[in-house]
């Protein structure tokens, strides 16, 4: 829900608005036009004439007659204009009648033996509106799809997927990990180099720490453990990306500089060398077409990965857990600030990129 909240805010915000005026606007202006009949409406005797023909050829709805009846009915007969004698004209005992439309027409009641028969009158643009309200509909839906996926919020389509990807390994984590593992999110770190980079997911606990690098990529992904680049094709269009192993690489560094690991000894064991974990995770809009190695895995498997190295035993002393989770929750706190200076060091490597793109 904290993504929808985002979603609807600054410019996204006041497009929904002005849509959703639209669709209130056309639903009220349906509401306006039904209320006035689009054809001239029969008298009340006529219309009675109309109801006793229905009525007549019921039994035969193929007939031209009764459809003709019907669609007469349904046209003229919405609101009958009653008769309102005319006292002024007379020709000796015998008053003759004009029709004058009431200012209130009065519906028709028809006789006891009818009532059962006669169709209701319809709307006349019930049909037609119906058809123009579901086009615009649908039409609202593909808009606001179209700006969910181009970022109205300043993500653009892989950021957004990618970010889909990871709430969904988040919920997986904090429904079959215990409270042993604690789990954190986009934490930004510096690294040996005094540069940032951000960790999408990191769980510390008492049997090592897990370093998580997840992949939304939709396609076929070819690519073994020690290549440079993988390639990913879909459908026709392929294209290069850089092997996420030596990406969470560069992470799984960061957070050794981050909790000094190379510099204590406070483990269980006799070498903290292997306390850190890195892992890759997909979705299963990927399908691999070289074997995956051991810690490239789905995204509905990262907690059973866990879970088989967690099996080998404890790693981590108590003292060292409390001093990682101390350091993890102190930049977890500071994540806003770093987060925004990571983005501005992000834009200037763009630049830079752009610039050597054309000196070349």
């Amino acid at each position: 829900m904290s993504l929808l909240a985002d979603v609807c805010s600054h410019r996204f915000f006041k497009r929904c608005i002005s849509l959703i005026g639209l669709m209130l606007t056309l639903l009220l202006s349906r509401n306006v036009l039904a209320e006035s009949p689009l054809y001239d409406q029969y008298s009340e005797s006529v219309c009675l004439l109309i109801a006793e023909q229905v009525d007549r050829f019921k039994q035969q709805p193929q007939l031209s007659s009764y459809q003709d009846a019907v669609k007469n009915y349904r046209r003229h007969c919405q609101k009958p204009v009653a008769f309102v004698p005319n006292p002024l004209i007379k020709d000796n005992k015998t008053t003759v009648n004009t029709v004058v439309p009431a200012h209130q027409p009065q519906v028709m009641h028809s006789p006891t033996r009818q009532s059962n028969h006669v169709l209701p009158p319809q709307p006349v643009f019930d049909h037609g509106w119906a058809k123009l309200i579901w086009i615009f509909s649908a039409a609202f839906v593909i808009l606001l799809l179209r700006l969910l996926l181009r970022g109205s919020w300043g993500l653009n389509r892989n950021e957004l997927l990618g970010q889909l990807a990871e709430r969904k390994l988040a919920k997986l984590l904090e429904r079959q990990l215990s409270a042993e593992y604690k789990h954190y999110r986009n934490l930004v770190l510096k690294t040996n180099r005094g540069d940032l980079t951000e960790i999408d997911h990191l769980v510390v606990s008492p049997f090592g720490i897990f370093v998580i690098e997840v992949k939304n990529y939709e396609g076929w992904i070819f690519g073994a453990e020690y290549e440079s680049h993988w390639v990913l094709q879909h459908f026709r269009r392929k294209h290069q990306f850089q092997n996420p192993l030596r990406q969470n690489y560069k992470h799984t560094e960061a957070v050794a500089y981050l909790l000094e690991i190379d510099s204590n000894t406070d483990t269980d064991t006799d070498t903290d060398t292997d306390i850190i974990y890195s892992v890759v995770a997909f979705s299963r809009r990927a399908q691999f077409k070289n074997p995956m190695p051991e810690n490239v895995l789905y995204i509905e498997d990262v907690h059973r990965h866990i879970r088989k190295i967690s099996a080998l035993g404890r790693k981590i002393s108590d003292e060292a857990l409390i001093r990682y989770l101390a350091r993890c929750n102190l930049v977890a706190t500071n994540a806003p600030d770093l987060r925004k200076e990571h983005k501005l060091q992000q834009q200037g490597q763009q630049l830079l990129r752009e610039i050597n793109q054309r000196r070349d």
